[in-house]
This record gives structure tokens, sequence and C-alpha cells, in this order.
């Protein structure tokens, strides 16, 4: 049986448009307004602590910009309501939905992504699909800490994978949007690599049904 990983964002759900609108959106169902420079400082503050691996990178950010501004509000809260904003912002990537289920009939799958896992496997949930994932890998798991393209992260995918199915599976495949992190880093590390535009033009369901026939 073949254990076949898809990246999260841009391969199996995106959203339209710019992420700063959906940040800015989070801030404002809590605090009432959006100030210049705090979405600017959210971001800085956010990839610093999500490159340490920090625990949730999230609400420590809300609160490095609470304390630089003087916001009173509470970073947990900012937090929640960023997260549920992203969740009610991605949409299935066309074709997505039909062509998972037909491939966990034959495969084992699984999500192999950068982030947090609560909220990149809730994208997935919210679309009605994680059950098809049985086999479910983030970088920010405490116990993998390692992002796409580092091989401990490909290396825990395919640990995790051995014990899902209680052996040995053959060569697993990775398929995501992003050449670099998904396809070069899979292919150093021995996966089969698939990669998809979805953002290109044309991005519809038969290109999803091909992979499926390819795989």
């Amino acid at each position: 049986m073949t254990a076949i990983f898809f990246d999260v964002d841009g391969t199996l759900v995106r959203w339209h448009g710019e992420y700063g609108a959906i940040l800015e959106r989070a801030v404002e169902q809590v605090v009432g307004r959006v100030e210049d420079g705090w979405l600017d400082y959210y971001d800085e503050r956010f990839f610093h602590h999500f490159g340490a691996f920090a625990e949730d990178p999230y609400r420590r950010a809300f609160a490095d910009g609470c304390e630089r501004f003087g916001i009173d509000a509470d970073p947990a809260a900012m937090a929640d309501a960023l997260v549920e904003c992203e969740f009610d912002a991605v949409k299935p990537v066309p074709g997505v939905a039909n062509v998972v289920p037909k491939l966990a009939e034959r495969h084992t799958l699984g999500l192999l992504t950068n982030g947090v896992p609560e909220v990149q496997f809730g994208k997935v949930e919210r679309q009605g699909l994680l059950d098809y994932f049985d086999v479910r890998v983030a970088s920010h798991d405490p116990a993998i800490e390692a992002t796409k393209p580092d091989a401990a992260i490909y290396e825990a995918a395919r640990e995790r994978a051995r014990e899902t199915v209680s052996g040995d599976v053959d060569t697993p495949v990775m398929v995501g949007d992003d050449y670099e992190p998904d396809i070069a880093g899979a292919r150093t590390q021995g996966f089969e690599a698939v990669h998809v535009d979805a953002t290109a033009e044309g991005a519809t369901l038969a290109d999803f049904e091909t992979l499926a026939a390819l795989l």
C-alpha cells in the first residue's frame, strides 16, 4: 500500500485575497479597531515565535503586540479569533473533496504540513476531510519541531506511516503546491512527488482526477 501525503495550505485548502484581511478582521472582532503598525508587528513577532517552535505562536505574537502598543485585550482571545477567521476563510481546492475519498479507498493518506497541528488539521476538518487522513504530521508538533524541507519532518512522516500500516510501505508520495519544500524536499528524502498549482488558472476537478488516476 502506498502512503500519499498532502500539504495543506495551497494544496488541499486555500483562501482568496490577502492574509492581512483575515488578520485585520480577527483584531477588529476583539479590539474593535486596527491601528497603523499593529498587523505588521504581529506578523514580525509571529514568525519569530514560529521559527523558534514556541508553544502557541499566535497568542505569543498578540501578547507582544498588546504590550508594545498598549492594547487592552486578551491575547488568547485574539489568537482564538484569528484561528476561527482562518477556518471561516479557507475553502477546499476544486477537486479535492471528490478525489480524497477515492484515494483513501486504495491508499493510506497523510497530512504533511508546516504549521501548528491544531490549526492545520482544523482547516482540513472544517472541510469534512480529516477522517480520510490516518497519518498526520505537522512541523510544530513538539515531537517533531522541523519544517519542510528538513529531513526530520519527512522521516517522521515515513515512520508514522509505517506505524499506521504496521510495517513497511511502498515509496511514499508527497503532493504539494510549494516546489522547494514540498517537491524538491520530498524527492531529496526518497519520496515520489506530485506538484499541483492550486492558484493557477485551470486548477479544476480534472487536475485532481488526473492525480487520482496516476496514483
